[in-house]
């Protein structure tokens, strides 16, 4: 009976998911007939911004070796292309392979930042990155040069964060394959392995007046592997953004990639080792996303072969759950599956996350030789752990030459859009015809649901890395905003939750980068808000006028000590907060005389296990300042 019941339980699922219509390949009508051409079957972003600001998410396309394409969104379901008008026509004269947005000044326009081949056709030089600054009127300026974007390398994907919590966008860029190199087996003298040399990345850090400095040497981040993609994400939930690089040939070069962000510091510590993400892969793309709910972020890493989805176990290390889940997408008749750009949404608004994989054939050597029939995979939750790949009954099962994909609900319908970036393949006769595909979520039910576009006042504009997390029927979902991630693309940083039937949500927490906390109630359902960062509550970790204060030991196990200096006599309220903004304790509520103060925090009285917590200090009416805790084991 129980075998029974279990088969009983999946129909009635799969029947639940199959209902409506699922996604229709609109491209051709909503004015998008493009096909990226690019050589060495590589290369291929796509990116959903605002780039002018009327409320509809645009979209920009790398070219590979054609120019690169802008698409308007016209607010009726269709685009204009207007690249060449927007000023990047210069893009035809460079191979382009990623891009990634972000507002670097903070003057609400967003900058596009394109990651090329390095190489330029006209003079057969080596070419840098491109910087476009938006001019605010519709059109662009490749300031490149003058922002000190100089480096050449063949630039395969990048990503936005406020490495340093100084409000100011900083760029990763993850670099890929300099010079060749192979290894043979001794005996048969075929082709076993890999001794590629690669570029190193770049860390590109904001000055704040539109120029950057390259800072990899000099924060030691020299370990050069063949990277195809690259998030900024806090996998430690502490509030500053650490750096995830997926490497390709990692079993030979370099293995995947997790830089720790040492804020206050000015620098990162390489924790892949400790924390088992040092898996030697062919990788190719990152998702980001919560699937099991426990409020720390998980990554699913595309690859040649067998896929990787990394459960975060919230003590700093991580365990592989592709098998277990069911979202390998290891091979086809025996031979590999190549999968590329992929992301975690809610794609029927029922609360849970799925999981949408871009596949897409390469060619390799005969040890890993990969399929040409190669469909797309939509892994739907079975909310149990497990995933079920619907993509075929669901119309994205395509199986052209898939690489990056992004994210956006494109016609403010309420739920996710997908746009598929397709390149071109050599091999098909030459009538064989191609062209990227969107992807219109037409999936027909009565799910609620709400959209949340955050802006940033004393942290960075765009609010990348901010947190947010939604508390609804006993439940909280979270959710990370994010400055590029897929491979070589960036989904839309409007936060979407799907809510089901839920009608009621009780509030929404927002952690913004450097952990100031800000709680909304009477949230709406089925629509798009707009949160911005209230600097009355979210203060950063710096002393505020003369207010000294400070907190020692941190990180600490059984007590630390908060020694502040009154310059004049005030009442002072000390709180302690954990992760999510609840209140653990009132520490200090009483009347204070100028001079010197302490207080203990005894980690034992207050039984706090370990984790982050945030302690805030208020003097008379006004906040001081915010100051991160560190409880260790």
């Amino acid at each position: 009976m129980k075998k029974i019941y279990s088969l009983i339980t999946l129909s009635i699922f799969l029947s639940q998911q199959l209902t409506g219509q699922g996604f229709t390949d609109v491209s051709y009508d909503a004015g998008i007939d493009f096909l990226v051409d690019h050589e060495q079957f590589m290369g291929g972003g796509a990116a959903f911004f605002d780039y002018n600001n009327d409320g509809l998410e645009d979209l920009y396309i790398t070219g590979g070796q054609d120019r690169d394409r802008l698409y308007a969104n016209n607010g009726d379901g269709t685009f204009s292309e207007i690249g060449i008008d927007a000023g990047f026509g210069a893009t035809a004269e460079v191979m382009s392979h990623c891009v990634a947005t972000g507002d670097i000044d903070n003057d609400g326009y967003r900058e596009v930042f394109i990651g090329t081949r390095g190489f330029n056709f006209s003079n057969e030089i080596n070419a840098h990155c491109l910087l476009y600054y938006n001019n605010g009127d519709g059109t662009f300026t490749d300031i490149s040069l003058s922002a000190g974007i100089i480096d050449s390398a063949w630039t395969a994907a990048a990503t936005f964060g406020d490495f340093d919590l100084d409000g100011y966008l900083d760029i990763y860029a993850t670099n890929y394959v300099e010079q060749t190199g192979f290894i043979s087996d001794s005996i048969t003298n075929e082709l076993s392995g890999f001794a590629h040399i690669c570029y190193p990345d770049f860390l590109y850090m904001n000055n704040g007046n539109n120029t950057f400095r390259e800072v990899s040497v000099q924060q030691g981040l020299l370990k050069a592997g063949c990277g195809l993609a690259v998030a900024a994400t806090d996998y430690d939930n502490d509030c500053d953004p650490d750096i995830l690089v997926a490497n390709d040939f990692g079993e030979w070069v370099e293995p995947n990639v997790l830089l720790e962000n040492d804020y206050p510091s000015d620098s990162f510590t390489d924790v892949t080792a400790s924390t088992g993400m040092d898996i030697g892969i062919y990788a190719m793309g990152i998702a980001i996303g919560d699937y099991d709910e426990d409020l720390d972020l998980d990554y699913y890493i595309s690859n040649l072969g067998r896929n990787s989805l990394l459960r975060n176990n919230g003590d700093g290390t991580f365990t592989d759950e592709a098998t277990a889940a069911g979202v390998e997408n290891t091979s086809v008749d025996t031979l590999l599956v190549t999968s590329w750009g992929n992301a975690f949404f809610d794609y029927d608004n029922d609360t849970y996350l799925d999981l949408y994989v871009c596949n897409g054939y390469v060619p390799a050597a005969d040890f890993i030789a990969t399929t040409i029939g190669d469909p797309n995979k939509l892994y739907v939750n079975n909310q149990d752990g497990t995933f079920t790949d619907l993509a075929d009954s669901l119309g994205v099962d395509d199986s052209h030459v898939g690489r990056g994909m992004a994210l956006c609900d494109y016609d403010n319908d309420g739920d996710l859009d997908m746009m598929v970036v397709i390149i071109n393949r050599f091999f098909f006769e030459p009538d064989y015809y191609e062209h990227v595909i969107l992807y219109r979520n037409d999936t027909d039910n009565e799910h609620n649901w709400l959209k949340v576009k955050l802006q940033g006042v004393e942290t960075n504009r765009d609010a990348y890395g901010a947190q947010i997390y939604l508390k609804a029927d006993g439940r909280t979902f979270m959710r990370e905003v994010d400055g590029g991630s897929s491979h070589s693309s960036q989904h839309s940083s409007i936060v979407h939750f799907g809510l089901a039937d839920i009608q009621e949500v009780d509030s929404l927490i927002i952690r913004w980068p450097g952990c100031g906390t800000q709680i909304i109630t009477d949230v709406p359902i089925n629509e798009q808000i707009e949160i911005i960062e209230d600097i009355n509550v979210a203060v950063s970790e710096t002393n505020k006028d003369d207010f000294i204060w400070d907190v020692a030991p941190n990180p600490f196990s059984n007590s630390t000590r908060i020694t502040y200096q009154l310059p004049n006599p005030a009442h002072i309220d000390i709180r302690l907060f954990d992760a999510l903004g609840r209140q653990i304790a009132n520490i200090e509520n009483s009347y204070k005389e100028v001079g010197t103060h302490q207080v203990e925090v005894s980690a034992k009285e207050l039984r706090l296990r370990a984790g982050v917590y945030y302690v805030v200090l208020q003097e008379n009416e006004r906040i001081i300042g915010r100051k991160r805790l560190l409880v260790a084991k």
